[in-house]
């Protein structure tokens, strides 16, 4: 947002202005006792409408800074400095939107301008940022890539191959004695149909693309949620003393429990493939109901995110005298680090507290949680998200970012916050180079 005004011999010319324009001039002209009774009954109403009008209007207290701060917003994008602001003095402890514009009118809008223009000398990062690179090869037209949405590939137990994203909702295959139902967009459901009963061991796979979510209840009614590059192997109909899937990527679980299993024990399993490929990375027995499990191939650790219940989680691979496998209770994560070469490790499972369980599951939420995070963390889940490639032709810029980011932004909204904090970016060819 943008002030546009006249300056003649230093005074605001107030003719023709909007709202909130006509609302500095009015700060400006009081502090100048220049304000007419009229004026100043309209100042006094915006100030009652809203505690935080009042706050500001007696922290304006210099008519000469004021006009230099008017004059100086004329060249800044405010909403930007007012994210960058939030960004330092606002830690996200819950799901709250970095972008999100807590202003409904043109007083309000007057409130953030007004804001900035005082605080922003105090509040500006420490640590100065590097100079805007001149020439740069881009716009912020160019990352206009928008986020993902509801897309994945059903593969069904014939090889056969379904694009739920261009299917209509309704039946959309059967499986032995299961229909498979798309429910609306980003949801698939297997239901129990009447027939001859089949003994066939039928398994499906659900996948999603970089870009991609998608949520699915499975033959038991258990739902899982599926982020993006992510896939999840099940047989179409649970049967024997288990029940048990195989997953990559990062999966959200809530699993049901089965009616009538009352003394007798059917465990939900999950099988987390090794990122590398090889074999399994970690199994997690299920002996509650909420969880969440992350195994991309370029993290650095498996990690389970406990909500609610127990689980085991172990590691079939362990070596002897090494601990096998870890119990975790609401409010803890295990991490199974991934090996790196040359190092061993001789506890091959670390179970932490999580301190806030919103922030570990942001992204079935809808938002992407940058806890104190590093651009290289970041930029590994925008890489996702948004189906890019990333590089770093240089050093990688060693700035820290609080916040969250809705996952409905495009790619060029969240470019700029980090562009805002001093970080700088070139797209060519789908590719991001953080520059240093």
């Amino acid at each position: 947002m943008y002030i546009s005004y006249c300056i003649m011999d230093t005074e605001l010319n107030t003719s023709g202005m909007e709202e909130v324009e006509y609302l500095a001039a009015l700060l400006l002209k009081q502090l100048r006792h220049e304000i007419t009774e009229a004026e100043l009954q309209y100042l006094e109403n915006w100030k009652a409408s809203h505690p935080s009008h009042a706050l500001v209007s007696e922290q304006v207290n210099d008519s000469e800074q004021l006009l230099n701060d008017l004059l100086a917003m004329k060249q800044v994008d405010m909403e930007g400095r007012w994210q960058q602001i939030s960004a330092q003095i606002n830690p996200v402890k819950r799901l709250v939107p970095l972008y999100r514009r807590w202003y409904s009118s043109a007083a309000a809008a007057l409130v953030l301008i007004i804001a900035a223009a005082i605080s922003w000398p105090y509040l500006a990062p420490k640590k100065s940022p590097k100079p805007v690179i001149e020439n740069k090869e881009y716009t912020s037209a160019d990352f206009n890539i928008p986020p993902g949405g509801s897309r994945a590939m059903l593969t069904l137990s014939n090889g056969s191959v379904i694009n739920l994203e261009n299917a209509a909702n309704g039946a959309v295959a059967k499986e032995g004695n299961e229909n498979v139902v798309k429910l609306k967009d980003g949801e698939l459901k297997y239901e129990y149909s009447t027939g001859a009963a089949t003994s066939a061991e039928m398994v499906n796979t659900l996948s999603t693309p970089r870009g991609g979510q998608y949520r699915l209840v499975l033959p038991d009614g258990s739902k899982a949620w599926l982020n993006a590059a992510s896939s999840i192997k099940y047989p179409t109909h649970f049967s024997g003393k288990e029940r048990r899937v195989a997953i990559t990527g990062e999966v959200y679980f809530e699993v049901a429990k089965l009616p009538g299993t009352e003394g007798r024990r059917e465990p939900f399993i999950v099988d987390v493939l090794a990122p590398t490929g090889q074999g399994v990375g970690a199994e997690v027995e299920v002996l509650g109901t909420q969880f969440n499990i992350m195994a991309y191939n370029d993290e650095r650790a498996i990690t389970t995110t406990l909500v609610n219940g127990k689980v085991k989680v172990s590691v079939p691979a362990s070596t002897p005298g090494n601990n096998s496998f870890k119990l975790l209770t609401s409010g803890q994560q295990a991490q199974i680090l991934q090996p790196i070469k040359g190092v061993v490790t001789s506890d091959l499972i670390k179970v932490v507290k999580v301190e806030d369980l919103d922030d570990a599951l942001a992204w079935k939420n809808g938002f992407i949680s940058l806890n104190n995070s590093g651009i290289k963390d970041i930029m590994r889940t925008l890489s996702r998200w948004y189906n890019i490639e990333v590089n770093y032709p240089g050093k990688v810029p060693d700035y820290k970012f609080s916040g969250s980011i809705s996952r409905s932004e495009n790619l060029s909204t969240v470019i700029k916050t980090l562009e805002y904090n001093g970080v700088h970016f070139k797209l060519q060819n789908n590719v991001i180079s953080v520059l240093p």
